[in-house]
């Protein structure tokens, strides 16, 4: 996974030099970019439900400079004795921003926080917003992640920022495990946590609000951007979208793109059937992934007005869902 990740970096960065000019001279003395502060980034608290509210990045791409680090979303719920909080960002600073929208709106504590997964620009800016008594949340294999993973995380946003992450974040381990679907009253409002069996990636735990029909997906569900695929099971996750489905979502909240509805959910899943079943079929005619790119191209043409960055994923979700396929196989 850590392999994969840095992949993405080194493309990302390979693909911003142009100029094949080396510059020798010695770098001004403000060359590099300052670290971020919670004043960079503009967030808006977005009602989504009575209580429940959403702050959505406009950004829809990895950890770059131009984003400066804060690409994924954040949630929180007031409630009577405190708010509960659903993931906190990449960086020290996107999470000081994240505490001081909260504290725009309500001034309840924080009381609740839920880690929706182990990726690190969803967790890495806890330590802005957990008091000596927070309460952490995640499933075990998040916990593991944000035991083992800090620094691996911090380095990596760090390079694909320029340094507009830096190097602050401070890892807070969840207190309370779930690894089962399981519901909760958290001052007066209902959760119900729910596994989604390793989906989008190991241990991923969604929030549903069943009294509010409001979902937080984190990762599992994407709205204006493509799915990203490198850590998941295709296979599983097709199953738990068929699952969540039956929820009765009025409101979604993703780990990235706009609030969504129901319909996100099926078009995703749709989205991965038509990948599925292409790949499939090729690989009993004995294609390698490469050549069956270009049918699931054509087949997705559909999908390209709601994820715009489609061309983009594609190549990488047939290439990991060709290997769960083959695996399948043998």
């Amino acid at each position: 996974m850590k392999q994969l990740w840095m992949c993405l970096a080194v493309s990302m960065a390979l693909s911003a030099c142009d100029a094949p000019v080396l510059d020798t001279r010695a770098p001004a003395a403000d060359a590099t970019p300052p670290v971020s502060t919670a004043s960079d980034f503009a967030m808006r608290a977005e009602p989504v439900a009575e209580g429940v509210y959403a702050i959505i990045t406009p950004a829809r791409d990895f950890p770059n400079p131009e984003n400066k680090g804060w690409n994924s979303n954040s949630s929180f719920v007031i409630t009577h004795e405190g708010v509960l909080v659903v993931d906190t960002g990449s960086s020290a600073a996107v999470g000081a921003s994240l505490a001081g929208t909260i504290r725009g709106v309500t001034a309840q504590p924080i009381r609740w926080i839920v880690n929706t997964h182990g990726h690190g620009d969803h967790w890495l800016g806890s330590a802005a917003l957990a008091g000596p008594k927070t309460e952490v949340i995640a499933g075990s294999k998040v916990r593991n992640r944000i035991r083992d993973e800090l620094a691996y995380w911090v380095d990596l946003f760090d390079k694909m920022t320029n340094g507009a992450t830096g190097k602050d974040a401070k890892a807070v381990l969840p207190t309370t495990v779930i690894d089962s679907r399981s519901t909760r009253n958290f001052g007066g409002v209902a959760v119900t946590f729910i596994p989604s069996g390793d989906s989008h990636s190991p241990g991923d735990l969604l929030v549903w609000l069943p009294e509010k029909k409001v979902l937080i997906s984190g990762d599992v569900v994407y709205t204006d951007r493509a799915p990203v695929t490198f850590d998941g099971r295709v296979a599983q996750w097709i199953k738990f979208l068929r699952e969540i489905e039956g929820l009765g979502v009025q409101k979604l909240i993703p780990g990235h793109g706009r609030v969504g509805d129901a319909a996100d959910i099926t078009r995703q899943r749709e989205y991965f059937e038509m990948v599925w079943n292409a790949v499939e079929k090729g690989f009993e005619a004995g294609q390698a992934d490469f050549e069956i790119l270009p049918t699931i191209k054509a087949q997705a043409a559909k999908y390209r007005d709601s994820y715009p960055d489609l061309d983009k994923q594609i190549g990488r979700t047939v290439s990991h869902v060709y290997l769960q396929v083959e695996e399948i196989a043998f």
